[in-house]
């Protein structure tokens, strides 16, 4: 990063003299392969030719600078509080003509795009690489915005849209603040959209502030990452996990939608991570729309490997509508590290996971750590199917599990799930100390034993466990149905992208599964408010009633045979 000196002023009276001014001094400038630095820049024909020159100038807040689409420009861009810095104003960064600009970074410690203590900055139609993504080139993020002013003050107004970011040592895009006081100094409107992030080594995707664990509030609030891509993200060996696709840390107010994260974590050797999409320390996230897949745990002692993560410190959060399917370690992992902020009131609904926990964990695994709490958790109308995997040795493999690690773990709801093992794999591992409410879920093994262990005691029937810890009962009759859900192309092992998760060709419920109908109304009887769509985008209560599963049945309607053909059309 370049060290710059930092103003000190009012930020009122300077952005009431930006308003005043701007209107009047607005420019576009342009870089053009034909251009010269000695031009005025502000036409095609006068461009200037190198972003090193660019770097020199201070750019106004309203100013938009064009780079000639399908040039490589060498160089990074660098802006500091003299450029832009106006959240109302934004300063725009594009290509012109055909194809996006290439912005080739050959410093091993420069980010491709940096923006220091500035706001009101856009960056579209933009590719940004660097030499490569080997060791010697640890420092250098595709696309950063770095805020430390001291006072918990948020910048606003960032826009990264329609780019892509490769060959990265660090991180594809990284935005956070880190200010010498514990201060919730961030960002604030932030917008990720469209982007491709590949073959970086540390994250794909990350936000970040300074915490501590009585912390009040958030570093940032407000962040929205859409229609994005991030994949082949390799970690490397390090005493902390690296390769994740997402990781979203201190902040406030979340959307992650129709987002896709694969192939991320090779060269992890740490535990405790990575994985595809997953958040921390943050509160009113909602991951929706996802499809996260074949994510590694990495090699050596790497573990994880996830597919959607709700980690320490997260509050009033939801999972819904996603699909995660062959990842190394969990498919939804709910878990509370050592020493973390609270974590509570989280919901994960009408999600799929199939064959996740290849290496390790289980599809559905809850650990927690010491000195923290964990209490509030709804799980519902979810998808788990899982069949065995020759590299997980987990003793506790099951379709789900409660890790035993520190005790405490409190307010667990599972309720109208749908659970389907094959190959003998048990369907909860539960240990003692450790408890959660059960009813209205569907347990099938494929003909294996009905294998529960709860509590250190080992059961070999679901109704056997029912009768003894009076999990899936209600007012003296059984919630439980044990049968076979009768799913759609389950097991296929079909990756969705580019299609959109909710296209998928599977797990749906046929005319004549016992899941119709059968599931427990959570608002009577819980008074739990649920999502109004299944993961398919059927009405989650098509006839009143709650099925099992994240799918709705929704009969196949069947056009009418028409009697005679339609008359044709006459050509225009």
């Amino acid at each position: 990063m370049i060290k710059m000196k930092k103003k000190i002023y009012s930020l009122g009276i300077i952005t009431l003299l930006a308003t005043i001014t701007i209107s009047a001094s607005a420019n576009t400038y342009y870089l053009s392969s034909k251009g010269n630095d000695s031009n005025t820049g502000k036409s095609i024909k006068t461009a200037w030719s190198t972003i090193r020159h660019l770097n020199t100038k201070d750019l106004a807040a309203g100013d938009t600078v064009l780079l000639e689409g399908g040039t490589v420009f060498n160089g990074f861009i660098s802006l500091n509080d003299k450029d832009g810095n106006n959240p109302t104003k934004p300063l725009v960064f594009s290509s012109y003509g055909k194809g996006k600009a290439i912005v080739h970074n050959t410093n091993r410690n420069q980010c491709g795009f940096f923006g220091y203590n500035t706001q009101g900055i856009e960056v579209r139609n933009l590719i940004f690489e660097s030499l490569s993504n080997d060791s010697t080139h640890v420092k250098n993020d595709g696309i950063a915005f770095y805020n430390d002013l001291d006072g918990g003050i948020r910048l606003k107004n960032i826009v990264i849209k329609n780019c892509e970011v490769r060959n990265f040592g660090h991180n594809g895009i990284a935005i956070g603040g880190y200010p010498p006081t514990v201060c919730n100094t961030g960002f604030d409107k932030v917008v990720i959209d469209s982007v491709l992030v590949h073959d970086v080594r540390e994250n794909g995707i990350l936000t970040y502030g300074k915490e501590k664990q009585d912390q009040i509030g958030w570093a940032n609030h407000n962040i929205r990452i859409t229609n994005s891509v991030i994949h082949d993200v390799t970690g490397y060996s390090t005493r902390g996990h690296k390769g994740s696709g997402i990781i979203i840390a201190q902040v406030d107010s979340c959307l992650i939608d129709h987002c896709v994260a694969y192939n991320n974590g090779t060269l992890n050797t740490a535990c405790g991570g990575p994985g595809g999409i997953w958040a921390w320390s943050t509160n009113n996230v909602t991951i929706q729309y996802c499809e996260s897949h074949h994510n590694s745990s990495g090699k050596e002692k790497g573990c994880d490997g996830l597919g959607f993560d709700f980690d320490g410190g997260v509050t009033n959060s939801t999972l819904q509508y996603c699909y995660s399917h062959d990842n190394d370690g969990a498919g939804i992992l709910l878990g509370q590290y050592d020493v973390a902020r609270p974590w509570a009131h989280n919901t994960v609904r009408y999600n799929i996971s199939e064959n996740d926990a290849r290496t390790n964990n289980s599809p559905l695994t809850i650990f927690k750590g010491s000195g923290c709490s964990f209490n509030g958790l709804q799980i519902y109308n979810n998808t788990v199917y899982v069949s065995p995997s020759e590299k997980n040795h987990t003793k506790t493999l099951s379709a789900f599990q409660i890790t035993e690690w520190v005790t405490g773990v409190h307010g667990i709801n599972i309720f109208n799930n749908i659970f389907e093992t094959t190959g003998g794999i048990p369907l909860m591992n539960v240990p003692k100390g450790y408890y959660g409410r059960f009813n209205g879920n569907l347990y099938w093994t494929n003909g294996s034993p009905e294998a529960i262990f709860y509590q250190g005691i080992n059961y070999s029937t679901v109704e056997s466990w029912r009768l003894a810890t009076g999990n899936e009962t209600i007012n003296g009759q059984s919630t439980a149905l044990v049968a076979d859900p009768l799913l759609t192309n389950k097991g296929a092992g079909k990756i969705m992208y580019p299609l959109h998760p909710e296209k998928l060709d599977g797990y749906k419920l046929t005319s004549s599964s016992p899941a119709k109908n059968a599931g427990v109304d959570l608002k009577a009887e819980f008074g739990v408010e649920v999502g109004q769509r299944d993961f398919f985008g059927n009405p989650s209560l098509t006839d009143g009633k709650f099925d099992i599963g994240a799918a709705e049945f929704t009969p196949t309607i069947v056009s009418e045979v028409k009697t005679s053909p339609e008359p044709k059309r006459k050509k225009k």
